[in-house]
């Protein structure tokens, strides 16, 4: 039996598509049609992956480095990025390049070999210690997608970053994305969280010190910036920086150097810097409370992380995500979630954003029997479920969201019901009733 490469191409578990040197796409393989399209067969449709890809990758960075690929001739291994589906979902991805040349060794185009790096992969009993990437940035919003890019961005500097939002938005999974995808990958990515640590101790936990330094300092002991040398080094809540450490990170940041406390030698390293903050760093430097300098120095490529009320289109996508992963955890078999936990998990304001959400499906986890997660399961809120707007608001805005939430997912799994409810985790029965209250039918 004779095979071709087209056969062999469609059977690969990563997508695969060529170009030439217009960039125009010329060949996609079927695993590349179900990751954009979820339907092997489109892949056949060049034009639709034409488009598709046109507006995730093969425009902007992505395209001025296809052309250095293919008329410098330089080579790149991999490299991590962002797609979108049919539906604007956001895909990270890990994508290596190969120029094709023809028998006289001129470039024709080149072929990409894309590797899906979303969060399926684990669901699926991929048990998984670290985040890798953009993996573990859960939701399709708009929002979250305009923050992927910037992640995306970032990842492909050195450039000193600063994530603004609130507690509990992630900002410590997206430190650890950037450095991830970055250069650095290799290197150590250290985490200091500065609103923890007493004064005396913040100066020492950053620098290092030296035997005698202090009472308790019985031996040298390097520290943060040390240790993230050729690294990353994530400063959390950095607006809670006493004005003696700020004074020595924009030394180090200047400088690259520094010394230990107690000590005289000079150290040099070359560290990034990534910080975070949940305040207002322009009013602190305006009431003197955060150095003008290091404000700055740290901002120059500015990440704003919305918070969960900003990306109520996520909320159903983490759900999901933590009911995964607390199923794994613990070994309990809860795969459904009852219609009056989901409207109430969906209509809640969450002050303490992703992190709430997973503590209170974690909670659940630990309340309910299984299979099926109920409203009696969820920790009482801190903050009432009607802050912000009238019940009845609340509950017409609830029925809309449900509504919009099922006729997407039906038109996703088109219009099976069986994937539907599997994909909403509810029962097939429950969905059929909740279709006959919304009126849903299936198109003619």
């Amino acid at each position: 039996m004779k095979l071709d490469a087209t056969t062999i191409l469609n059977a690969m578990s990563e997508g695969v598509f060529a170009v030439n040197t217009d960039k125009k796409v010329i060949f996609a393989n079927r695993a590349l049609g179900r990751m954009l399209f979820h339907n092997d067969a489109v892949s056949e449709d060049l034009e639709s992956v034409q488009e598709i890809l046109g507006e995730s990758i093969l425009v902007s960075k992505h395209a001025a480095l296809l052309d250095r690929l293919m008329f410098k001739q330089e080579r790149v291994s991999h490299y991590e990025t962002v797609l979108r589906d049919v539906n604007g979902t956001p895909i990270p991805v890990h994508i290596h390049i190969d120029l094709l040349l023809n028998d006289e060794g001129e470039v024709i185009g080149a072929v990409e070999m894309i590797q899906n790096l979303g969060p399926a992969a684990p669901e699926q009993g991929e048990k998984q210690s670290r985040p890798s990437g953009l993996r573990s940035l859960v939701g399709k919003s708009k929002k979250l997608l305009e923050v992927l890019d910037l992640v995306a961005s970032a990842s492909g500097s050195t450039a000193t970053v600063l994530l603004e939002g609130e507690s509990g938005t992630g900002k410590e999974l997206i430190a650890r994305a950037i450095h991830q995808m970055g250069p650095r990958r290799e290197k150590p990515f250290i985490a200091v969280n500065c609103a923890s640590l007493p004064e005396e101790l913040l100066e020492s936990e950053l620098f290092g010190h030296m035997k005698g330094a202090f009472t308790t300092a019985i031996y040298d002991r390097p520290g943060r910036f040390e240790l993230a040398n050729q690294g990353t080094l994530f400063l959390d809540e950095i607006g809670d920086m006493s004005p003696a450490a700020q004074a020595k990170v924009l030394r180090v940041l200047q400088e690259q150097e520094f010394e230990r406390v107690g000590g005289t030698k000079m150290i040099h390293v070359d560290v990034r810097i990534i910080a975070a903050t949940n305040k207002d760093l322009t009013e602190a430097v305006g009431a003197g409370g955060f150095r003008e300098d290091l404000y700055y120095r740290i901002r120059v490529f500015p990440i704003r992380v919305p918070s969960l009320r900003e990306r109520k289109d996520d909320i159903f996508p983490l759900i999901k995500h933590f009911m995964a992963k607390f199923s794994r955890e613990t070994g309990k078999q809860i795969t459904n979630i009852s219609p009056e936990a989901l409207d109430y998990l969906l209509s809640y304001d969450y002050p303490g954003n992703v992190r709430e959400l997973e503590n209170m499906i974690e909670h659940a986890f630990v309340t309910s029997p299984g299979p099926t997660l109920s409203i009696e399961h969820l920790p009482k809120p801190v903050t009432p479920l009607s802050k912000g707007a009238p019940p009845a608001v609340k509950k017409e805005t609830l029925a809309n969201q449900e509504r919009s939430l099922m006729l997407k997912t039906l038109e996703k799994t088109h219009w099976n019901q069986v994937k539907a409810a599997e994909e909403l985790g509810i029962s097939r029965s429950t969905l059929w009733r909740r279709l006959k209250q919304f009126g849903i039918k299936p198109p003619q």
